[in-house]
C-alpha cells in the first residue's frame, strides 16, 4: 500500500511539472479573433493610444461594438494582440472581461483525484467613445 501511494505521488509530481511546463510556452503565439456586434469604424494609426480598462469601466459614455479574444497562455502577448487588433478595427479602448478558457489535468490518488486547473487567454470588449 505504501509503495502504491509513492507511485501516485510520483505520478502527480510528473503531471504537475509537465502541465506547468506546457502552460509556460503558450499556444504557439495565438492571434486575436474578432466578433463584431456593432458598427464598423476606420482603423487607427499603429502608435495610437488604446485605453485599457480592467477593474473599472470608462467614466465617459461609450458604445460596445466588438469582442476580441486571444487564447495564449502569456497574458502580455494576449494583451498586445488584442490592442493591436483593437487599433485595426478602430476602437478607442478595451474592457478586459475575463479569460478565454481553462485546461487541467487530474491524477487519481487512492479514492480521490487531485486536479490542477489553469485559466488562459484574454477576452475584451472593444469600445468607441460617444
Amino acid at each position: 500500500m505504501k509503495n502504491k501511494r509513492i507511485v501516485y505521488v510520483f505520478l502527480l509530481v510528473i503531471c504537475i511539472l509537465g502541465f506547468s511546463r506546457c502552460a509556460s510556452t503558450g499556444f504557439l503565439m495565438a492571434k486575436a479573433k474578432v466578433t463584431h456586434f456593432g458598427d464598423s469604424y476606420p482603423p487607427k494609426e499603429e502608435d495610437s493610444k488604446i485605453d485599457v480598462y480592467v477593474t473599472n469601466k470608462p467614466t465617459q459614455e461609450y458604445t460596445e461594438f466588438a469582442q476580441i479574444t486571444c487564447g495564449d497562455t502569456n497574458d502580455q502577448w494576449s494583451l498586445e494582440q488584442i490592442t493591436r487588433k483593437a487599433r485595426e478595427i478602430g476602437a478607442d479602448g478595451i474592457i478586459i472581461i475575463g479569460k478565454v478558457g481553462s485546461s487541467g489535468v487530474g491524477v487519481p490518488i487512492g479514492t480521490s483525484t487531485y486536479v490542477v486547473n489553469e485559466e488562459y487567454g484574454m477576452t475584451a470588449v472593444e469600445i468607441r467613445y460617444k
